[in-house]
């Protein structure tokens, strides 16, 4: 029968072996396929630590701009830091650290600049693992989940009790303000404060302003709107060492405001 069907004895014996080995490789292939939101749905951060997620609505939207301003600024009242979930091909914070600290638990790298811990994934990143706890007492932890909202919309990618507030982050664009309605429409970010990448609502055209729809234009009259002028030359060469813009940090200290409930 075995020389019927193209199989010796030692294929048919080493079949079982070479179906396992198969499935294994699936498996991984399967787990480093996932984008990088299992290890969020089970973390906790510490108990006295205060944690800010920020999405992006769209690609390249500023998202970690946007994260590492409101990092630096909180760093005027206590220790802070950014966890970015991007994985390492799509980083934004890859040149941004003055100072590398090396690889730690689950392949997650830390870095440091202006009292800043910027925490990013590494090429050996475990997907399912963890971001790191924080290492000091009343920690302000921003968490930049990037486009993670929008990519996979219909799943729990974080535990709702995780985020003490949301900042979703849009550009001043039809397609943005689309994703932003839909995002507002499944309830995925309780309570958010939008942050605009680029001019304000009020120099919109009149062709953008009319692409507005009845949920983003509830938050827009909120006022929990926080403008951040588009800037040439970060655009041009992405974070780097350098201290961000003093228009970019007086920004933020706008969102932050909002977050904490302070009246401006």
């Amino acid at each position: 029968m075995a020389e019927v069907i193209g199989m010796t004895d030692a294929t048919i014996e080493w079949a079982p072996l070479a179906a396992t080995v198969r499935n294994a490789l699936a498996q991984r292939a399967r787990r480093q396929g996932r984008p990088p939101d299992s290890g969020l749905y089970g973390w906790q951060p510490r108990y006295d630590e205060r944690v800010v997620a920020v999405a992006g609505l769209t690609g390249s939207a500023g998202a970690t701009t946007v994260s590492l301003a409101l990092a630096s600024v909180a760093t005027l009242t206590g220790p802070a830091r950014i966890i970015e979930c991007a994985p390492p091909s799509r980083s934004g914070l890859t040149a941004a650290a003055d100072a590398e600290l090396g690889t730690g638990r689950g392949g997650w790298t830390r870095g440091q600049r202006e009292g800043v811990t910027l925490i990013r994934r590494s090429s050996t990143s475990l997907f399912d693992a963890a971001p790191p706890p924080s290492e000091e007492a009343e920690t302000f932890t921003v968490l930049d989940v990037g486009d993670l909202l929008t990519d996979r919309p219909g799943e729990q990618s974080i535990a709702a009790d995780v985020a003490d507030g949301w900042v979703l982050v849009a550009k001043p664009s039809v397609p943005c303000l689309r994703q932003l309605e839909l995002v507002l429409d499944l309830g995925l970010a309780h309570n958010p404060t939008l942050a605009i990448v680029g001019s304000s609502p009020r120099r919109w055209p009149s062709r953008l302003a009319s692409a507005i729809q009845p949920r983003t234009r509830a938050l827009l009259e909120s006022g929990r709107v926080a403008t951040f002028r588009h800037d040439k030359l970060l655009a041009l060469t992405g974070l780097t060492p350098d201290p961000l813009p003093r228009h970019v940090a007086a920004s933020a200290r706008t969102l932050l405001t909002f977050l904490e409930g302070r009246p401006q």
